[in-house]
């Protein structure tokens, strides 16, 4: 019932609905008065013409059924006729053994009445009074009402069916019409909803002039989401490039205490920064991954997953052996959150890992999309596990555990309403990381590329 086309499409219909039923009774009307009007004209013209034969006729009214023609001859024709004089009563021959009712009509009036006659007919009676050679006569005729009636009514039934017709032919036109109107309504919604998953799409289909300001507003805020996102992420990069030197200098502080036999200060110096510049080094290759796409372009996994684990393995001096099982396709999530996420993911079990990291990322029928990381690092105890992931906490603090940017890993899934668990690997025997993200299910009107089924049908066994 909140459908705007619901509610237009319903006042439409009213409105138009309405307008039959005026027309139809208007038209019901209008028939009536026609017909009555056809049968009054006619029916003077027989009464006069029966008021003429009386004042010309030698033989008397008993003559007329032989004078007036075979139309009051015939018995039950629909046309009769009755004088009534003080002293006799002159009915036509077509109303056999019938008569009809006639009203003490006073001189020079006219009364128009409906009544039932002979054989159950529905007849118009018209009485007049009249005054001859000093009596009072009343002449009264009739016609039945049934043919013209039945004629009347089948014009009317032909004229609503077309009526009708042309009443549904309007509201589908009109429905036509008001759904080509709010179609750009519907692509706004869909660029709005694709740019949660991180796929800047704008709107570009004409629209009424009502519509047409949230349109571009839309596509500004589309624009506008763009731009800042490659902004942060360019100052990202910015900001671990122009700490190389800074840090440089620090390490060449830690080797002049070291020379000046200060090793214990000169140690946790070094410890310090050897952080600090592997958390620079995973920053700028984010950054310099970042310069190859555009964002909202779409998470293609295998592409970018073999480009990041390649960076990783050169960044952990080719220490580690890492497996990456990945389902080919472009899942619409933004393709730097999800990097943001993987990197920091494969960084951790890079740094934990003794010699293996295994990778898989597939789709399920559930519109999700899962990956496992896995490592054969020592794990870690189940009572530490709630604490993975929470900014703040002491694993997140200190480099001696898991958890290093798993507080990042976090909010990005908490912002796609997935789900990520942590527990021991069976195969490795170290932690295995399960996040499960939700894909939106692509609309007809803006079908994703290599959609699930599409990716089900090329790989049925994952």
């Amino acid at each position: 019932m909140n459908s705007l086309k619901f509610r237009l499409s319903l006042l439409a219909a009213l409105c138009l609905l309405a307008l039959l039923a005026a027309q139809g009774l208007g038209l019901k009307t209008l028939s009536r008065v026609l017909v009555d009007g056809y049968l009054v004209d006619r029916l003077e013209h027989d009464a006069d013409t029966l008021y003429v034969h009386l004042l010309d006729s030698e033989e008397g009214p008993a003559a007329f059924n032989r004078t007036l023609g075979i139309i009051y001859s015939t018995p039950l024709s629909g046309h009769y006729f009755r004088i009534q004089s003080p002293h006799t009563v002159v009915r036509s021959r077509s109303l056999w053994d019938e008569d009809l009712a006639s009203p003490p009509v006073p001189e020079g009036e006219q009364w128009l009445t409906r009544m039932e006659g002979p054989a159950g007919q529905a007849l118009l009676v018209l009485s007049r009074g009249y005054r001859i050679d000093g009596e009072a006569v009343v002449i009264s005729v009739a016609q039945e009402l049934g043919p013209m009636q039945t004629a009347v009514d089948e014009l009317e039934g032909r004229f609503m069916a077309m009526t009708l017709a042309a009443l549904g032919l309007a509201l589908l036109l009109q429905f036509l019409v008001i759904q080509r109107a709010l179609r750009p309504l519907d692509a706004a919604v869909d660029a709005c909803r694709r740019l949660e998953t991180g796929e800047a799409v704008p709107v570009n289909l004409p629209a009424p002039r009502e519509i047409t300001p949230m349109l571009e507003a839309v596509n500004r805020l589309i624009r506008h989401h763009g731009l800042r996102l490659t902004r942060s992420r360019r100052a990202l990069g910015n900001v671990s490039h122009a700490l190389k030197t800074p840090l440089a200098v620090l390490s060449q502080l830690a080797d002049e205490l070291s020379a000046r036999g200060d090793e214990d200060t000169a140690w946790t110096l070094r410890r310090q920064l050897r952080a600090m510049h592997e958390t620079v080094e995973r920053e700028m290759r984010r950054a310099s991954l970042a310069g190859r796409g555009h964002p909202g372009a779409g998470f293609d996994a295998r592409k970018e997953l073999t480009d990041l684990v390649e960076a990783l393995d050169r960044l952990h001096r080719h220490r580690v052996t890492m497996q990456l099982q990945v389902t080919t396709g472009t899942w619409p999530l933004d393709g730097e959150d999800m990097l943001e996420m993987f990197g920091n993911l494969l960084d951790n079990a890079c740094r934990w890992a003794t010699s293996r990291v295994r990778v898989r990322v597939s789709p399920t029928r559930e519109h999700t999309l899962q990956a496992i990381i896995e490592d054969d690092g020592p794990g870690i105890s189940p009572e530490d596990i709630p604490l993975l992931g929470r900014p703040g906490r002491p694993l997140d603090e200190r480099g001696d555990g898991h958890g290093l940017g798993l507080g990042i890993v976090q909010d990005v899934v908490d912002q796609y309403e997935g789900r990520i668990t942590y527990d021991a690997s069976p195969d490795l025997g170290g932690l295995r990381v399960n996040v499960t993200l939700p894909l939106p299910v692509p609309s007809s009107s803006n079908p994703a590329p290599n959609t699930l089924r599409e990716q089900f049908d090329e790989n049925p066994d994952r």
